[in-house]
């Protein structure tokens, strides 16, 4: 084989993989999960959770067309978000801001901040302003964020507990992953009545032993893009920390009795690749019973 024919070869693949990233970059699923939870209350029985989050601004469609058409088909009856709708600081952000008041015109919202939203509220000598436009936004919308704060979901005379947990940027630095202790979680979160039914709200998936030892009955996550490129049927390949085959990137995982579910989220951000990995709108539907 000549080299005129490798090149050929080396170009072609490239094309393909080019094309091929950039219709998964623009094409979205749903994905949904029904779960039996043994301490969810019967009023609870049937309740639709939507997980959305890692958007980084991204739009399908004009205004989010295709994206706000498939919430709507859904009909959730609680929209949380994970984090990180924002990205680059140099962004209008309008495709986060007119989605997020969308939802909130329709739905309970809830929001927890990614580090991307975190990294903007505690550097405002390099991001100015910015957070603080985007909190008032969010709270003006009437959505409810949740920095390591918790809120009742009420349904005749049961309820369970939302809980948001926001790390500092020391928890998500390359190559250094920093241990989360229970006791972190309890300092953030206040101790967990093992009595209530508790999600929480986790941006990233990272600290999945932490969570369940806290008592995290649901955790949702994201922020590792589903591992970027997948090993269908196996694994993810790459985390946004650079760290090769990360243990959580994509679905539902188990520490007896406890779940989480990481969704490979909706945008990508700096280097936009995705390969047997499109993005995803996570839907949850829960029951109350035993799980098998």
């Amino acid at each position: 084989m000549d080299v005129v024919t490798i090149l050929e070869i080396v170009i072609g693949i490239s094309v393909v993989l080019v094309l091929w990233t950039t219709i998964e970059n623009h094409i979205f699923t749903v994905t949904s999960y029904q779960l039996k939870e043994e301490k969810l209350p019967k009023e609870f029985d049937g309740v639709k959770l939507m997980y959305l989050v890692d958007l980084h601004n991204t739009s399908y469609g004009r205004d989010n067309r295709r994206l706000k058409a498939a919430i709507e088909k859904q009909q959730p009856d609680y929209v949380l978000v994970g984090g990180d709708f924002l990205s680059k600081p140099d962004d209008n952000f309008v495709a986060a801001i007119d989605l997020l008041s969308f939802l909130a015109k329709r739905y309970p919202v809830y929001f927890v901040n990614g580090n991307h939203e975190t990294r903007m509220k505690h550097n405002p000598e390099k991001y100015r302003e910015l957070y603080q436009d985007f909190y008032s936004m969010l709270t003006g919308l009437g959505i409810k964020p949740l920095s390591n704060k918790n809120v009742v979901l009420k349904r005749g005379a049961a309820q369970i507990r939302l809980h948001g947990l926001e790390l500092d940027e020391s928890y998500y630095k390359r190559g250094r992953e920093k241990p989360l202790t229970k006791q972190a979680m309890v300092r953030a979160l206040g101790q967990c009545s093992h009595k209530e039914y508790h999600i929480l709200l986790a941006h990233t998936p990272n600290y999945f032993e932490s969570y369940a030892d806290w008592g995290a009955d649901l955790t949702l996550a994201g922020h590792n893009h589903g591992g970027m490129a997948r090993i269908p049927g196996v694994c993810g390949v790459l985390s946004t920390q650079a760290r090769l085959f990360p243990p959580y990137t994509k679905g539902l995982y188990r520490i007896p009795p406890y779940k989480m579910l990481v969704s490979a989220g909706l945008g990508s951000h700096t280097i936009k690749v995705r390969f047997f990995n499109p993005p995803e709108v996570v839907m949850v539907t829960l029951y109350s019973g035993k799980d098998n």
